[in-house]
């Protein structure tokens, strides 16, 4: 399974710059300072580029899927949703090997792990005229690899496992600080992770963790180059010492990322990093 660290180059949508002018320059920066090659993804409907455009599982093989979420099925909604097949500035798409999934699915709860992808439940609600057997069955052929399934907490409508996750390598995951918000899930997340990981957790010295600090854990990653969310609050600091001593290997910078996270994603989920 091809992981962040293996990636050499960042995609972004063209609504990026319009939506977020901020933190579309404060990327791009750093990418251009860190000589990270970067690109834009033209044609898109929205920001959220990791939702919808394919999985790359190795070098010249990606997985797509119907991208058609529960949360922007209605007629206000649906102009948002973007079908890979037409965004442009991809022409090495057609080079490669795409397996098309007939699924419904969301790349922001796809975490490749290693050998391992997790993701929440929420793929068997959005695909119930199938059997779990039969979800399972599928992505287990198009992703050839072992799926690690989490509980998926319902209030959070997105239901994407990279906002409870991240993989660090060598079989290790970061996880979000869940249990200030809801000890129970962060307790059966553990439970689970744990089975097949070494799970590190981040933690604050707050009095009250701000609403927006689950943010850090959706820092994008790209080679050895890690973008991490700031998002002026106290958490901010520890956020970015708890990622840099979980990752030494790897350059940790801080990117003002409020533009997005008011809008309900972060890094990661507006970016599209893969090995050209």
């Amino acid at each position: 399974m091809l992981t962040d660290h293996l990636t050499n180059t960042v995609f972004l949508s063209d609504w990026l710059s319009k939506e977020c002018p901020k933190l579309y320059q404060s990327l791009t920066k750093a990418f251009r300072d860190n000589a990270v090659d970067y690109q834009i993804l033209a044609n898109t409907n929205d920001i959220w580029c990791r939702d919808y455009m394919p999985i790359q599982t190795d070098e010249k093989r990606f997985v797509s899927y119907k991208y058609y979420p529960n949360y922007l099925v209605d007629k206000y909604q649906e102009q948002y949703i973007t079908n890979f097949k037409d965004v442009e500035n991809v022409d090495f798409l057609r080079q490669a090997e795409v397996v098309p999934l007939d699924l419904v699915l969301d790349g922001g709860n796809m975490v490749k792990c290693g050998n391992k992808i997790v993701m929440t439940e929420k793929v068997f609600v959005e695909n119930k005229e199938r059997s779990h057997n039969e979800v399972q069955r599928l992505l287990d052929e198009a992703f050839q690899c072992e799926i690690v399934f989490l509980p998926w907490d319902k209030r959070e409508k997105y239901g994407h496992s990279d906002g409870i996750i991240h993989y660090l390598g060598d079989n290790r995951v970061l996880m979000t600080n869940y249990g200030d918000f809801d000890k129970s899930f962060a307790q059966d997340f553990l439970r689970i992770l744990e089975k097949h990981f070494d799970v590190k957790t981040l933690k604050y010295n707050v009095e009250k963790a701000d609403e927006n600090s689950w943010a850090y854990i959706n820092y994008l990653q790209v080679g050895n180059l890690v973008l991490v969310p700031q998002l002026g609050i106290p958490e901010d600091d520890q956020a970015l010492q708890q990622i840099a001593e979980a990752m030494p290997q790897c350059k940790v910078v801080v990117v003002p990322a409020l533009e997005a996270v008011r809008k309900g994603g972060a890094l990661n989920c507006i970016s599209w990093d893969i090995k050209l």
